[in-house]
């Protein structure tokens, strides 16, 4: 008897796609409270997760407070820590992607470590659900050497912000308030 196991997405989020987001909110345009609520479920539900690190590269740069910040503030359980297996994956990830990272920056950077996330999450699954991770980032696909190619060379689905909106019916609705 053969069970056919339930697909589980799980968007993993790179830092820059939070930064843009509040980018828009603080320049651009106030977004509605109600599409912060809806990725905040989503965060609540293990649909949209990241890296631990991408949590410390937004809410712990040099001090500085902005509203992506402070809306991740009680979303830390969303932001996975390193594991063993992610240990073991960053090597590859970096000899294959070394310009995933910059040498002379002291601190630990994020992109790595996403990949090696999203490598972790797809080989975790049970017999009723396979997951199947998506990394969302706002990287030129056409890089060579970003997020976007590691993925793909990885066998890990990858898209923009736009894709992850479009995929999941979220829309934005004008008001004359």
């Amino acid at each position: 008897m053969t069970v056919k196991r339930e697909k589980k997405i799980i968007y993993c989020f790179d830092a820059n796609a939070f930064i843009y987001l509040g980018f828009i909110e603080n320049h651009i345009i106030k977004l509605p409270k109600g599409l912060w609520d809806h990725l905040a479920e989503m965060m609540a539900d293990g649909k949209i997760i990241s890296h631990k690190i991408v949590f410390d590269e937004i809410c712990y740069k040099g001090g500085k407070s902005d509203f992506v910040s402070q809306w991740l503030q009680g979303k830390e359980n969303s932001f996975i820590g390193t594991s063993a297996t992610q240990i073991s994956k960053v090597p590859e990830i970096l000899k294959n992607f070394p310009d995933l990272i910059d040498p002379s920056r002291e601190r630990e950077q994020a992109d790595p470590w996403l990949v090696a996330l999203a490598l972790e999450k797809a080989n975790e699954g049970n017999l009723f659900y396979i997951n199947m991770p998506i990394v969302v980032t706002h990287e030129n696909k056409q890089s060579n050497k970003k997020i976007p190619a590691a993925c793909k060379h990885f066998g890990i689905s990858c898209q923009s912000l736009r894709d992850f909106f479009h995929e999941n019916d979220i829309t934005i609705s004008l008001t004359n308030n």
